[in-house]
């Protein structure tokens, strides 16, 4: 047995690979500290509260780059992952990732800068924000499966504490600590990956990565599955964070902001900790989209303070809605031993394309409305939002688990669904391994499965191969007999 299968590694958080994981949760910690101040705080406006709103440009300026950025690296992903790979690349990184706070650092010393100049800044800043990510997803992809959940907590606790400690200095070291976060996701990022490289338990990257989905199109086409709910989500962050944020500063509530995040961290990691919950990424899905619709509901009908507590609730569950995603994207690439840029940067497209559109929306929405109808017209959008992720839920809802194959009885049905899960449980198996099992199960061919999961043929073939080999398997009806041994009496 590998170091990486191990027990003690499966059920225990730190163990022999305590060094990587602090540094993976401080990584993943600053980097989503930097968003959280980025798009929640008053720390990088280099206009004052009365420029709110060119602070806001320069917000849907740093989503647009952050789009076009990840749209480039999926034209040329072997190319840009090797011009980022090793200290050079994460220097460069570290440094142009916290561009965007020179402007409100010079700002503090008496030395504005015109609004131009500011936006390149920005504009940089937000290309290298896009890079950070898909440089942090490797540590995602060693966690594997089983301690997702309980780290996930752990660097959103982190992330709360560390955009919160920078509220507390005075403007200048303020700007500075909020500077520092991208450098430090960069910096431990990095220390992480070096550990990862001189263990045993690696995953083949660069050179050795297989790249099943050669164009850009075969890319985009397996994630169409992906794409609809992707979008939803990210747009619904961005109108969200910009009208929270636009109500924070006009009314000197970021402190609310701030504490919103940080219980929001604690009881998440309470949850993960104290009474062992582990993340199912579909059921988790739901319920932070159920709870993140029910924060926007009471917009139009509490008080301001409460409307920044309600919207700060919903941009934490987007955000933890957004690293659950990121959790699954990487058993695709760590068991597919697909190529990092390669197959990350289509994705990471769809979501900073749905940011943009959301800030850009909020944007376009205070400029048609003005100040004194900006509460009504969010009020509106609020509602359409909600509505659409409703009706997202409702008509995925049943899904795969709905369909013919499995007998019509609702105890026989939950009972087998539960016993497939069991077996994915115990054998260790990815979320998109898990669903392809069950219509496995249910005498599926491989052409049906491709076309339900918008993914090719030959994907699936490589996923069943992965399947029977963690199983101990060798055919379909094998697979089929073990579900329903327990129903044969």
């Amino acid at each position: 047995m590998t170091k990486g299968n191990t027990p003690e590694r499966d059920d225990h958080l730190f163990g022999n690979d305590s060094t990587i994981l602090v540094f993976g949760i401080i990584s993943l910690g600053s980097y989503w500290a930097w968003i959280f101040a980025t798009f929640s705080s008053v720390a990088l406006n280099p206009f004052g509260n009365e420029g709110i709103v060119r602070y806001c440009l320069l917000l849907v300026i740093f989503a647009g780059t952050s789009a076009l950025t990840t749209l480039a690296v999926s034209l040329m992903p072997e190319k840009a992952e090797a011009f980022f790979k090793g200290l050079r690349g994460f220097v460069i990184l570290a440094l142009t990732s916290c561009l965007n706070g020179i402007p409100a650092l010079l700002v503090t010393l008496g030395i504005p800068l015109p609004f131009f100049a500011v936006a390149v800044l920005w504009a940089v800043s937000g290309l290298a924000s896009s890079l950070v990510l898909m440089k942090t997803i490797r540590f995602l992809i060693w966690l594997k499966r089983a301690k997702i959940s309980r780290c996930i907590s752990l660097s959103f606790l982190v992330a709360a504490a560390l955009y919160a400690v920078p509220q507390l200095f005075a403007p200048t070291l303020m700007v500075a600590g909020v500077m520092v976060l991208p450098m430090l996701a960069c910096v431990f990022t990095y220390a992480a990956g070096r550990r990862m490289d001189a263990s045993s338990d690696q995953h083949a990257q660069g050179a050795e990565a297989k790249t099943h989905a050669d164009s850009l199109k075969a890319r985009f086409s397996e994630l169409r599955n992906f794409v609809p709910l992707t979008l939803i989500y990210t747009v619904s962050f961005g109108v969200v964070s910009y009208a929270v944020l636009y109500l924070a500063c006009v009314n000197h509530l970021i402190f609310v902001i701030v504490l919103s995040i940080l219980f929001s961290a604690a009881f998440l990691a309470a949850c993960t900790f104290c009474f062992k919950m582990r993340i199912d990424a579909d059921k988790f899905r739901r319920v932070l989209l159920m709870l993140a619709a029910v924060a926007m509901l009471p917009f139009p009908y509490v008080d301001t303070t409460l409307q920044v507590v309600f919207l700060s609730f919903a941009v934490f569950g987007f955000t933890c809605f957004d690293a659950i995603g990121w959790g699954d994207l990487a058993d695709e690439v760590r068991d597919r031993r697909l190529g990092l840029f390669r197959y990350t940067s289509t994705a990471t497209f769809v979501n900073f394309l749905g940011i943009f559109l959301g800030w850009a929306i909020g944007y376009v929405l205070f400029a048609l409305l003005g100040s004194e109808r900006f509460n009504a017209g969010f009020g509106v959008s609020s509602v359409v939002l909600v509505m659409m992720i409703i009706l997202y839920m409702t008509i995925t809802g049943g899904g795969e688990e709905s369909e013919a194959g499995v007998a019509k009885s609702t105890q026989f049905q939950d009972a087998w669904k539960d016993r497939c899960r069991d077996i994915s449980e115990q054998h260790k198996l990815t979320k998109q391994e898990e669903r392809i099992f069950m219509m496995l199960a249910r005498g599926r061919s491989y052409g049906y499965i491709a076309d339900e999961l918008y993914i090719s043929t030959h994907t699936v073939k490589t996923h069943i191969y992965h399947i029977y080999r963690k199983v101990d398997i060798h055919s379909q009806q094998e697979l089929i007999d073990m579900v329903e041994e327990d129903f044969q009496q």
